[in-house]
């Protein structure tokens, strides 16, 4: 990691050794740490947005709600094209009680990914929550039909489309 360390200290834009540093501090459990190199990487390179959803990612394990939406929506610009990234957008509005934002997110992922089967059930979630029954219960089967969810994920599909 001291390697790292003196290279960024040299070139703070030097993505290898930043991506070495993260990796040694977060598998030594230095979160804190790795957040602070995750913040300083964005400053500097703002369309990083892998570095954005692993930054949002620590913050909401520490149980940060608003700082994760606030990484997201920094740098959301440089990911309008990842599903992945609007569906974790859409993960946190939930967490957040915005279903309203969470739907908007989610819609954006499953156009992105329309075969990815978590998209739609996060947009079932959001649907249901702003009272959208009908659209959410086409969600869920949806989410069911595209054949990627886990079997947790399935059992949540399936008990949101029970009468």
């Amino acid at each position: 990691m001291e390697v790292a360390k003196s290279a960024l200290k040299l070139d703070a834009s030097f993505v290898p050794a930043r991506q070495l540093l993260l990796r040694g501090l977060l598998e030594a459990r230095k979160t804190d740490e790795a957040m602070q190199v995750l913040q300083e990487g964005l400053d500097g390179q703002p369309t990083q947005i892998g570095w954005a959803m692993s930054l949002a990612r620590l913050q909401l394990e520490h149980g940060d709600l608003a700082a994760a939406d606030k990484t997201l929506a920094r740098h959301q610009a440089h990911a309008e094209n990842n599903a992945d990234y609007a569906g974790f957008q859409g993960h946190v509005k939930t967490r957040l009680g915005l279903a309203k934002a969470a739907t908007a997110h989610y819609q954006r992922a499953t156009r992105l990914a329309p075969g990815e089967g978590r998209w739609w059930l996060g947009l079932g979630l959001a649907l249901e929550a702003d009272g959208k029954t009908q659209e959410a219960r086409e969600a869920f089967r949806r989410s069911l039909q595209s054949a990627t969810l886990s079997a947790d994920l399935i059992g949540v599909a399936e008990q949101h489309l029970r009468p």
